[in-house]
């Protein structure tokens, strides 16, 4: 389910599991970029930020060509750290810091503004919505099993960190260019390097294409989703990448055979035409364009077909990214459009900041059956 529960490791430690990432251009400020991470999935209001890791953004500049894009070396980062909570308060502190100099605390829960930079932290509606149990048996079977249509995410609540800056300097750092790729990750930062917890670039490449491993003789029974977690998403580790390689190729095509025709046919090698677009784990956004909600995965389709893109991509918060994703992967986006019949989350987005919707606080409601078993 998007980015939940997405490996062993995180599900010890709900506070360092992120859910979702979500970049976007503004709706209501233009030359605005809007970041949202979520964590902890299942969240209650008893639920806090975890005071030990830093909640980082990461921007690095894109160059596209014939063979595809690739990123810069140049990056722009946003850190989001947060304090414990004092005993017998209930009010937990946070501060961010940009690469390009600015910073602010806040309190969660109470939106800030400052020096043009918007900043919220607290519960929120979880904005994801998808029919989890009808993908796993699509996984589990073989055949497209899509319709049950039932929200395994409605009335759930989620931490969201609301992260909203200017445009302007990010493109000025990266020498003009204004499609970037953009990540999030749970990092410790205490001592010596950054010890990368989880990262999040586009939804659903861990849990729906690199999750199963019965397919592939290379790394059967392998769980890779902590190993890949731990990567960093802009240099995968060589010794490594030939395993996620081979997962994503077998996987994918799959998904691809589920209609029974190929729209992806693989190379000699077993090389799969999508494994090189998505293995490069990171939304794309072009910062000169408005928001346009519906535009997940635009860029990456435009870069299939060799041709332009026509809108500023990245992912808003209502866009139906499982559909989007399943259709590219099942027929190319040429035929019919398959989906798991969910087509909005329990609140949809407000256009306004903070963006995420008012939490449910439902404390009825039972765990999902693939968490039960």
């Amino acid at each position: 389910m998007s980015d939940h529960f997405s490996g062993p490791a995180v599900m010890g430690d709900p506070a360092v599991d992120i859910t979702d990432f979500y970049a976007f251009p503004s709706p209501g400020r233009p030359g605005n970029l809007v970041l949202i991470m979520n964590v902890f999935p299942l969240a209650t209001a008893q639920s806090f930020f975890s005071d030990v890791v830093t909640h980082r953004f990461r921007l690095r500049p894109l160059t596209r060509s014939e063979r595809g894009i690739a990123a810069g070396a140049t990056e722009h980062t946003i850190d989001v750290r947060f304090g414990d909570v004092p005993e017998g308060t209930a009010v937990q502190k946070g501060s961010i810091v940009t690469s390009d100099g600015r910073e602010a605390s806040f309190v969660v829960g109470e939106p800030l503004e400052q020096d043009g930079m918007r900043v919220f932290a607290g519960l929120a509606s979880d904005p994801f919505f998808m029919d989890v149990e009808a993908a796993l048996r699509t996984d589990m079977s073989g055949k497209l099993s899509l319709d049950t249509a039932v929200n395994t995410v409605e009335h759930r609540d989620v931490l969201s960190i609301v992260v909203e800056i200017p445009s302007a300097p990010i493109i000025q750092q990266f020498g003009g260019a204004s499609l970037i790729a953009a990540i999030s990750e749970t990092v410790v930062t205490r001592r010596g390097n950054p010890i990368r917890i989880e990262r999040v670039g586009r939804p659903e490449i861990k849990n729906v294409i690199m999750a199963n491993s019965a397919r592939d003789p290379r790394t059967k029974g392998v769980e890779l989703r902590d190993l890949y977690n731990h990567e960093d998403a802009f240099s995968l580790s060589n010794v490594y990448r030939p395993l996620y390689e081979t997962r994503l190729d077998t996987n994918l095509a799959f998904w691809d055979g589920l209609d029974g025709k190929a729209a992806w046919p693989s190379g000699s090698d077993g090389r799969h035409p999508l494994r090189d677009l998505l293995i490069d784990d990171f939304l794309v956004l072009d910062l000169s364009r408005p928001f346009t909600p519906g535009s997940f995965l635009e860029i990456e389709r435009a870069l299939l077909a060799n041709g332009s893109h026509m809108t500023a991509g990245g992912r808003w918060l209502d866009d139906d990214i499982l559909d989007e994703l399943l259709t590219l992967m099942v027929n190319g986006g040429q035929g019919e459009r398959f989906g798991d019949g969910v087509d909005a989350p329990t609140r949809p987005a407000s256009v306004s900041f903070p963006y995420v919707r008012e939490p449910n606080k439902r404390a009825d409601i039972p765990l999902p059956a693939f968490l039960r078993s």
